[in-house]
């Protein structure tokens, strides 16, 4: 492809840039909530009043300090008479077993008659018997009475306190409803936030990415965490389809609550020290030829590329290793994900919002300039307008990863070529080009039309040549 002419217009400006390496980087954004990881519900498996409630909501609590105080005097009652029934049922086994050892004497002496001892082992096991009932009394008693005093089972913050002192609570153990919720506490020192992705970025947010977010309460500081889990259910919200994505976040200050409002941006890709342009030099072969023309080029010339580059790329399978199929054997999965062919029609956006699609910079929208995808863009050749001694020629490339701004080149460029920027003055122009040319071609439509009426045979009109015919021969 050699050199062409400079832009046939002298009062455009074109802007160049020279390729160099840079970092690249995509992410999804969303908008989300924060939430707690778990929610315990607190319940009581004892019944009765509250008297007693020494935490309130924001409560910081450890494992095993007191959150309620239920009325312990029946249960303590409970607990007191099955005590004194052990007692009770001790001093009867003690008198038993007396009893039974007596009688084994008087048995041995043939004092008194099997019948007797037998009943003397009776009254023993009878007693024993009552002794073991009466202590499993107690331990019931003895746990009703711990069960009316209701601890921290963790870690946490109260963060939801329905009851209050003076209520009286349902056990959830004798209740057909699951009994009372006396409180609900979480451990806020770990949280995560509920982010809502569209579902044409969901595809490229994966568990273990990592993720930074950022709440209305605090614009100027920045959260890290991690992608934990991507939920398989989609919401609809708004005619908009969405799937949950829970990111995990460290809350050690606590400067993070429940329901807070926020964004979260997920890094999906990143690329270091690639070589890059600004995406405004990128076309694809239909925009290219349409602006060719404006860099004083002919608009054939785009047509002459694509098929030189095919021609090279056969000879090269003949024989060599294509730059694709080397690019896929050294990059294996990785590289077929992010580094396709340029034709490939495969691709998923990085934009801002995740919701909105992006917007092609480029004339008529059709994607020549960056859309934040991966390698394949709008599907079909790229190009970039490469000057070099103030002549403009295309060049064929091959597109990875685009940030919107700038676009990974993995092929066709070599770092320090100086490309054409072909921004909004540049498409301006070529609009104006393609409208002066519409109307050149409407006059001489008309002028075309005007001719044959007022002339022989109506030879104007298609199949009109024998009508031509007749003008010239009739009689």
């Amino acid at each position: 492809m050699g050199g062409c002419k400079k832009s046939t217009d002298p009062a455009l400006v074109i802007e160049t840039v020279a390729a160099e390496r840079r970092t690249i980087a995509l992410s999804v954004q969303a908008n989300g909530t924060v939430e707690p990881v778990d929610i315990v519900e607190v319940k009581s498996k004892a019944s009765g009043t509250i008297v007693r409630m020494p935490v309130d909501i924001g409560s910081n609590v450890k494992t095993g300090d007191l959150l309620v105080q239920i009325d312990p005097r029946d249960v303590q009652n409970q607990y007191t008479q099955a005590a004194a029934d052990v007692s009770s049922a001790t001093a009867q086994r003690a008198t038993a077993l007396a009893q039974r050892n007596r009688s084994a004497e008087l048995y041995k002496e043939k004092i008194i008659t099997a019948q007797e001892m037998d009943q003397a082992t009776l009254d023993f096991a009878n007693a024993d018997a009552n002794l073991i009932k009466a202590r499993t009394n107690l331990s019931i008693a003895r746990v009703r009475l711990e069960d009316a005093t209701v601890r921290a089972p963790s870690n946490g913050t109260i963060i939801e306190k329905p009851v209050s002192e003076g209520m009286v609570i349902s056990s959830a153990t004798s209740s057909a409803s699951g009994g009372t919720t006396i409180l609900k506490m979480a451990d806020l020192t770990k949280v995560r936030m509920r982010a809502f992705v569209n579902e044409t970025d969901i595809g490229s947010v994966q568990p273990g990415q990592s993720a930074t977010v950022s709440v209305d309460a605090f614009p100027n500081r920045r959260f890290v965490g991690l992608v934990s889990q991507v939920e398989p259910e989609a919401v609809v919200q708004s005619s908009v389809t969405m799937f949950p994505v829970l990111v995990s976040l460290n809350n050690f200050d606590n400067a993070l609550k429940p329901g807070m409002n926020g964004q979260v941006t997920m890094d999906i890709a990143h690329h270091d020290n690639v070589l890059a342009v600004p995406s405004d030099a990128i076309r694809n072969s239909r925009d290219a030829a349409v602006v060719a023309p404006v860099l004083g080029l002919p608009a054939d010339s785009i047509r002459a590329a694509v098929t030189a580059a095919r021609a090279a790329r056969g000879a090269g399978r003949g024989g060599t290793v294509s730059s694709t199929a080397s690019s896929t054997a050294q990059g294996g999965d990785t590289s077929r994900r992010f580094n396709r062919a340029a034709g490939d029609t495969t691709s998923f956006r990085g934009r801002s919002g995740g919701a909105a699609s992006g917007t092609p910079s480029s004339f008529g929208q059709r994607g020549g300039g960056a859309t934040g995808t991966f390698a394949g863009g709008t599907g079909g050749p790229m190009f970039v307008f490469v000057k070099k001694d103030d002549h403009y020629s295309p060049r064929l490339v091959r597109v990875g990863i685009s940030d919107f701004d700038y676009t990974e080149i993995l092929s066709g460029l070599q770092p320090g070529e100086t490309v054409a920027l072909l921004g909004p003055a540049v498409l301006q122009a070529q609009r104006e080009q393609l409208q002066n040319r519409v109307r050149a071609g409407t006059g001489g439509g008309l002028q075309q039309q005007q001719t044959p009426a007022g002339g022989a045979g109506g030879g104007g009109r298609p199949g009109g040549g024998g009508g031509g015919g007749g003008g010239r021969g009739g009689p």
